[in-house]
């Protein structure tokens, strides 16, 4: 077992990789880059390989065939925390299946990322780690490298990474561990059929900008907000939290690298962090009733039936569910950051790149590499995860379908114009979660100054510091 979150141990390689992820966070960005220009019909980018294997190049005899192992006699396992496969990852199962008779099954679950992480200790601890399992750049994962398999081998989407990648999904020795499959862009999205009956024809750049939005949608009797806000982990913590660190310069990476190791910020005089403030004052005044009890499918199914022109905290990835309640709704849909700031050039979308790992001791080692190669990188994969899934997909040499959905466009456009910053909840320590989202949960619910929030914020990085968590 891994040591706990909190240790000595665990701090001292969390300020290891924060430091390491300064250098990371400008490679991932360049990546975004890449991707973005060939989606969007730019000058075609250029996609170095991953570097060579040296017993490929060399005139060293192949190895003897392996034996195909018999039909029916692998079964694997998948855990990821991507809700909304639930109901369609099947597909891609259903086709793997019918090529590879020696898989009997693939089990696959796809849980709440707020409940995530527990679920791989208790696999762990039972012996039942799964075969593949989700992952993330940044150190918040960093317990499970020591249970990750090495990617450069019996993979044959390692190959189709650019150089930058396989940098990025290197972690210290263990090798080559974190594959991209696809980037989530999150913000706002707006229904532009209500914001033009507002007289809107385009989304806020600013926080000004917003406001009125939201006084022209009322006097029209339209909802402006639809928040989730009972969702204190996937939307307070995760998806929104970090917005005003991606507004700061290098998407706040100094700044967390320095929160992280104790050092008083001065939060309650943050221009960023009370622009944010002053975005939640706004949001709370033209919330939905009791959105502070709404959970996420409550406000989504809402949003998808019309019933409000803003759904905050979310991204493309809500496709399949728009398409399974209110498919019409994708006509006169946008996805944009959240415009916290008035100064429109500091405002950013925040990426997450959502990525997958094998676990080392899977009986079904390379069989379980080469299913998640699949995943990422085959041409079935390449039209769920564009078409069906709406999700730009993160291996840059695969085409990029006409059918992309528009919200995804949206994600891939905010790249293309240097609009999006990689999330720094990946950077952030997951045993922090509780204490953050208690917090930020405080704030929305009218329970906690702004001045009492920005101290215990700066409170929770110093204990954590100070080994408070240990």
């Amino acid at each position: 077992m891994f040591p706990s979150a909190g240790s000595a141990y665990y701090m001292k390689r969390q300020k290891q990789e924060v430091r390491k992820m300064k250098k990371v966070l400008a490679i991932l960005l360049a990546m975004a880059m890449l991707f973005s220009f060939a989606a969007c019909g730019g000058e075609e980018a250029s996609t170095p390989s991953a570097p060579a294997d040296d017993s490929a190049a060399s005139g060293d005899a192949a190895p003897a065939e392996e034996e195909k192992p018999a039909d029916g006699s692998i079964t694997l396992t998948v855990m990821m925390p991507l809700g909304q496969w639930t109901d369609n990852f099947d597909v891609l199962i259903e086709k793997y299946m019918a090529t590879h008779p020696e898989i009997k099954a693939i089990d696959a679950t796809f849980p709440s990322s707020d409940v995530y992480n527990d679920l791989l200790k208790a696999a762990l601890a039972s012996g039942e780690l799964p075969d593949i399992m989700g992952s993330s750049y940044g150190a918040g994962m960093a317990e499970w490298w020591p249970y990750w398999a090495d990617l450069s081998t019996d993979c044959e989407a390692y190959g189709l990474l650019t150089e930058d990648q396989v940098a990025i999904g290197q972690c210290d020795d263990y090798g080559m561990l974190i594959m991209p499959i696809y980037v989530e862009g999150t913000g706002i999205l707006y229904n532009m059929r209500l914001l033009g009956e507002a007289g809107w024809d385009r989304v806020p750049e600013t926080r000004d900008e917003l406001a009125q939005l939201c006084e022209d949608l009322q006097a029209k009797g339209i909802q402006p907000f639809l928040h989730q806000w009972a969702e204190t982990y996937l939307n307070l913590f995760n998806w929104v939290g970090p917005t005003w660190l991606g507004n700061k310069e290098g998407a706040g990476m100094d700044f967390l690298d320095k929160l992280l190791a104790g050092e008083d910020m001065d939060l309650v005089n943050d221009p960023d962090l009370n622009d944010q403030l002053d975005y939640y004052d706004l949001a709370i005044k033209y919330a939905q009733p009791n959105a502070i009890a709404t959970d996420k499918w409550t406000a989504r199914n809402a949003f998808f039936l019309e019933e409000g022109a803003m759904l905050t905290g979310e991204g493309s990835w809500e496709y399949p569910n728009i398409m399974d309640v209110n498919p019409k709704l994708m006509d006169y849909i946008k996805q944009s950051y959240l415009p916290i700031s008035n100064d429109k050039e500091k405002n950013h979308m925040q990426l997450q790149t959502i990525a997958a790992s094998v676990n080392k001791d899977s009986k079904n080692l390379k069989a379980a590499k080469e299913f998640l190669s699949y995943i990422v990188s085959s041409e079935d994969a390449r039209v769920w995860h564009q078409e069906q899934m709406g999700s730009p997909t993160s291996i840059t040499s695969l085409e990029i379908s006409d059918k992309l959905p528009c919200i995804a466009q949206d994600v891939v456009q905010m790249m293309k114009d240097g609009k999006g910053s990689e999330s720094m909840y990946e950077f952030m320590p997951s045993i922090l979660s509780v204490d953050m989202e208690e917090l930020w949960s405080l704030y929305v619910g009218q329970q906690i100054s702004r001045e009492d929030f920005c101290k215990r914020y700066q409170e929770i990085f110093t204990n954590y510091a100070n080994g408070y968590y240990d």
